[in-house]
């Protein structure tokens, strides 16, 4: 149909429906992905919510004394703490010019022994010649008493020296319950020349120098003191009170046999080798002996 000759030259045709709406009736395209990425921002949210509240909830929550409680106990095998081992500690020093050595056993339970000890025997630590033995018929002077066994009595010197249940016990009388309680509880017993009492020197009348041995009270325990050089009694006992001793007791001298045996240098001996005697059966020592270990 043709109506274009219904309008002069001065006038304008607008082409078109003008009633109809300039845009399209739905939403445009960007709208729809903003939609799109609010839901899938929403949903990620919810999935961490749901996550949390499940794990938080199955995790077990433990207060006070419970939550100091290990999750699972673990039985641990029992620790056996052994004894230290028996030893001798050796140290040097020097009292008044007079050069001693002292030899503290550890570990270690005090006996007599009767005869030549047999040095082999690894279970002895020290040992030292204890009672004097007579000249003339070989006889032990003075009280002796082994394992509860008299083998001599007599008083010719005031100290003594009583062991009872591995406890060595020193002092000076001309009579002492203590050896009674040897013989009746299994002790040990035996005299010698006594140089210090309660702390203070005692005089002996041999004036003789030689090498000293003594069984000694020194802090609270009971050590073996030996002088260097030859000393005389009174020097010897003198040197001892002023070590600190509270009783001390003297052991065979001069060169009396004896054996230390150290976990750091081994077995040592000195003085006459007893070894070689052909009677020693009366000669007697004071040893100590290690203490079993498990």
């Amino acid at each position: 149909m043709m109506y274009f000759d219904d309008i002069s030259d001065d006038e304008i045709r607008i082409i078109g429906d003008s009633g109809a709406p300039t845009s399209s009736p739905h939403n445009p395209r960007w709208r729809r992905w903003w939609l799109w990425a609010l839901c899938v921002v929403v949903w990620l949210f919810l999935a961490l919510v749901i996550f949390w509240a499940v794990k938080g909830g199955s995790r077990p929550r433990h207060t006070g004394a419970e939550a100091a409680m290990p999750v699972e106990s673990v039985p641990v095998a029992p620790t056996i703490v052994k004894e230290a081992s028996s030893d001798v500690f050796v140290s040097d020093t020097v009292i008044n010019d007079v050069p001693l050595r002292i030899l503290a056993p550890v570990n270690a339970v005090p006996e007599l022994l009767l005869g030549i000890p047999d040095t082999t025997d690894e279970s002895l630590v020290l040992g030292l010649q204890a009672a004097d033995i007579r000249a003339d018929n070989n006889g032990i002077v003075g009280a002796f008493v082994l394992k509860g066994e008299m083998l001599s009595r007599g008083i010719a010197k005031k100290g003594f020296c009583a062991i009872l249940e591995g406890k060595i016990q020193l002092g000076m009388s001309g009579s002492t319950p203590l050896f009674e309680e040897a013989t009746d509880r299994d002790g040990y017993f035996f005299r010698q020349y006594p140089l210090v009492s309660n702390g203070r020197m005692v005089e002996n009348k041999p004036k003789n120098k030689a090498v000293r041995h003594a069984l000694c009270e020194l802090n609270g325990k009971v050590v073996v003191v030996s002088s260097l050089d030859k000393e005389s009694f009174h020097d010897f006992a003198q040197s001892l009170v002023d070590l600190g001793v509270q009783n001390a007791i003297s052991l065979v001298g001069a060169d009396a046999y004896g054996f230390i045996r150290t976990q750091n240098a081994g077995f040592r001996s000195w003085g006459t080798d007893v070894h070689r005697w052909k009677n020693a059966e009366n000669v007697n020592f004071v040893v100590w002996r290690e203490t079993e270990t498990l």
